[in-house]
């Protein structure tokens, strides 16, 4: 009796395809999950914020904003707080100087939102790799 078998050819670059695939989608539902939480963490630091009485261009209050995925040693994040327009002189507000008191907003937006962000951020996971 003759063996038989059945052989593919090609098989090494379906697999390899596949997990390719599987790696972008993951990667796709990490950074929309960091975005989220990340966006909601911002809101609860924008309440915080003073804003100015000043007719000032740019507000404190107007201007946090979330950054981009990022990855640092193979560890993705995002970037919350003012954007250059407002940094130089965020750090005046939240920690105060000899002739202005302190009105933090990062760390007690931080606090409030911390929980809801990682309740949130597993939420966006879980939903992504379901659908």
């Amino acid at each position: 009796m003759a063996a038989s078998g059945i052989e593919f050819s090609g098989i090494d670059q379906l697999i390899s395809a596949l997990r390719r695939r599987s790696e972008s989608a993951v990667t796709r539902v990490e950074s929309k999950a960091l975005r989220v939480a990340g966006e909601l963490m911002a809101n609860a630091m924008r309440e915080r914020a003073a804003r100015s009485n000043l007719s000032r261009k740019y507000h404190l209050q107007d201007n946090i904003v979330v950054s981009n995925v990022r990855r640092k040693d193979g560890i993705k994040y995002v970037q919350i707080g003012p954007n250059k327009k407002v940094a130089w002189r965020a750090h005046f507000v939240e920690f105060g100087t000899s002739k202005q008191h302190a009105e933090p907003y990062i760390e007690p937006g931080f606090l409030a939102s911390k929980d809801d962000s990682l309740r949130i951020l597993a939420e966006e996971v879980r939903k992504g790799l379901r659908g």
